[in-house]
Parts: structure tokens; C-alpha cells; sequence
């Protein structure tokens, strides 16, 4: 697999020049270098053999790419294997994000990254190992967003072989952390057996309306 963004030593290499050469040609606007958050300045490989065989760029070709990664529990080893397996499919990419939380949760800092990247215009392909990734629900809303900041979004491995149940427990599954976490983290035990009386009553009510509509079809 060609890597997609190269060193600047990687760049001469291939330009057939010295690494000075190509911080100049960089300068000059000849060819474009693309900073990642860590400093270090990248090239696109696509851009270098156009500018090598003297062929133009396309206004809109995908340059800028993003791979974005997420575990719900916080887990290092499941989101540096979804990274693995993103770059072993298309190469390196110029940034990666890595964010823990839930997927039902919209306020966390690598999805709010990621919005910034796009409304900054600083990438235009988002790549992720499975749709869920990016959010749990709501990813129709997600995408209308990209789409409007002219940035792609690309699921490597779409998943089509769970059943209707298989995805109705993923999500049930991901209510019960998401609850989890909000209901352990309020003040005093008081209100967390409020809370819970609240949900037992609400269970009651429902079961004597099923009872009682079950009586009446009788």
C-alpha cells in the first residue's frame, strides 16, 4: 500500500531532488505542504507525481484525509486498532483523531475536532472503520454537515450482516452506558433513588395499562 502523505525525505526521494529542494519548491508554491497538529509537514503524494509528470490537479481531489477513531469505555488498544487497520487499507493519512465516550454523546472533543477541521476547510475526506463510530444516532445529520463543509465521509467496513435484533441491542446496549454514566455521576445517593423510584413507577403504570387493555380484548 503507497502512502498517501510523505515525508519531506520521502518527498525527494520521490521528486528526485534534496529535502532543501523541496522545502523550496514548497516556499515558491509549487507544490503544497501540509502541516499535522504534532508540526511536521507532509506531502500528498498524488500532488507530487502531478507536479513530477507536469500534470494539473484537480480542483477537488481528495487530499486532506482524516482518520477518526472511538471507543465508548476509553479502550487504547480497541482505538489504535481501528487506526491500524485505516492505515493498512489506504496509508497514512494527514491527521488522526482519537475520542473516547459514548456514541450517543455529542459533546465529545474529537467529534468537536473534527466539526472544526471541516468548518476550517482543513480536510476533506473523513474515514472511519464502521458508521458507528462517528455517532451512534443522528449520523444523517452528521453527514448533511460534512457534506455542506464540502467534506466527504468514508466507512472502510460496512457491516451488513447484522440482524434487525443484533442492531436493536447495540443501541439498547449503548443507552444502558450512556445512563450509566450520567446516573453515577449525580450528587447523593437521594437522588439516584429518586430516580430509580421515578422508573419504577413509570414500569408499574405501564404494566397495569397492558393489563388492563388485555382484560378488555377478553
Amino acid at each position: 500500500m503507497k502512502k498517501e502523505y510523505l515525508r519531506v525525505g520521502e518527498a525527494a526521494k520521490l521528486l528526485k531532488v534534496t529535502p532543501q529542494t523541496v522545502r523550496k519548491y514548497r516556499d515558491d508554491g509549487l507544490i503544497k505542504g501540509y502541516k499535522t497538529p504534532g508540526g511536521q509537514t507532509l506531502y500528498n503524494r498524488k500532488e507530487l507525481e502531478a507536479y513530477l509528470y507536469g500534470e494539473p490537479i484537480e480542483k477537488n481531489s481528495l487530499t486532506r484525509v482524516v482518520h477518526y477513531a472511538r471507543s465508548s469505555n476509553g479502550s487504547k488498544k480497541l482505538i489504535e486498532s481501528q487506526l491500524d487497520k485505516l492505515r493498512e487499507k489506504y496509508g497514512e493519512p494527514l491527521y488522526e483523531i482519537r475520542d473516547t465516550g459514548s456514541g450517543l454523546n455529542e459533546n465529545r472533543k474529537g467529534l468537536s475536532k473534527l466539526m472544526d477541521l471541516a468548518e476550517e476547510e482543513k480536510v476533506d475526506l473523513i474515514r472511519v472503520t464502521q458508521k458507528d463510530r462517528l455517532s451512534r444516532f443522528g449520523n444523517k445529520y452528521l453527514e448533511r454537515f460534512f457534506n455542506a463543509c464540502d467534506v466527504k465521509v468514508e466507512v472502510a467496513f460496512e457491516n451488513d450482516k447484522k440482524t434487525l435484533n443484533e442492531e436493536l441491542m447495540d443501541d439498547f446496549m449503548s443507552l444502558i452506558a450512556s445512563f450509566s454514566g450520567k446516573f453515577y455521576r449525580m450528587r447523593g445517593y437521594a437522588e439516584q433513588e429518586k430516580l430509580l423510584k421515578k422508573a419504577e413507577n413509570i414500569i408499574d403504570e405501564k404494566r397495569k395499562n397492558r393489563s388492563n387493555n388485555e382484560s378488555e380484548t377478553t
